[in-house]
């Protein structure tokens, strides 16, 4: 997967604070996504850490939607980027066969604010005696501190705006090029 976007497994998070940043997204104003469910686990299917056709339940999730209303989702299989509704719906295709506290949140939050004000010392992907359960990124750790924790509570209403995936499809759907 050469994309030539800085990127690491395991760390949608950072990966997406620097694909804000980025000239490729193009034109236009970009949020930040954070997927969660009440289950603490939140079910995609079409990930690179799933073999083919099998859903991975992520505790959480972070993918950037551009201006253009296209989803650029580092670790998905499906193309960099997918237009946001077909992004939605083939990610969670299985979402109503799922026990309802499986149902998918959606945290859509302002990639300048989230730029701004996220900060990330690593500290949940520790394995404990200096070891991480997935290795950390190249870069340096994010800002100063750790605030991931405000970002993935499901009923919290802030930051940013919360959303369930029809609600989520309808804003896509009327923010995308040549919508009426």
């Amino acid at each position: 997967m050469d994309h030539g976007l800085r990127y690491q497994p395991f760390y949608c998070e950072e990966n997406a604070w620097w694909l804000c940043a980025e000239s490729a997204l193009g034109p236009g104003e970009r949020f930040v996504v954070f997927l969660l469910s009440r289950a603490g686990r939140c079910p995609l299917l079409h990930q690179r850490a799933a073999p083919p056709g099998r859903l991975i339940a992520w505790d959480y999730h972070v993918v950037v939607v551009d201006g253009q209303c296209r989803v650029w989702d580092l670790d998905s299989r499906l193309p960099l980027p997918t237009p946001g509704v077909d992004w939605l719906d083939r990610t969670f295709a299985l979402a109503g066969q799922l026990p309802p506290i499986y149902a998918p949140r959606l945290r859509l939050i302002p990639a300048s604010e989230y730029r701004a004000g996220f900060a990330s010392d690593r500290s949940h992907m520790h394995a404990g005696a200096h070891r991480f359960q997935h290795p950390p990124p190249p870069w340096p750790p994010i800002g100063e501190g750790m605030n991931l924790g405000a970002y993935l509570d499901p009923e919290a209403p802030r930051p940013g705006q919360l959303l369930d995936l029809a609600a989520a499809r309808r804003r896509l759907r009327a923010a995308a090029p040549g919508a009426p």
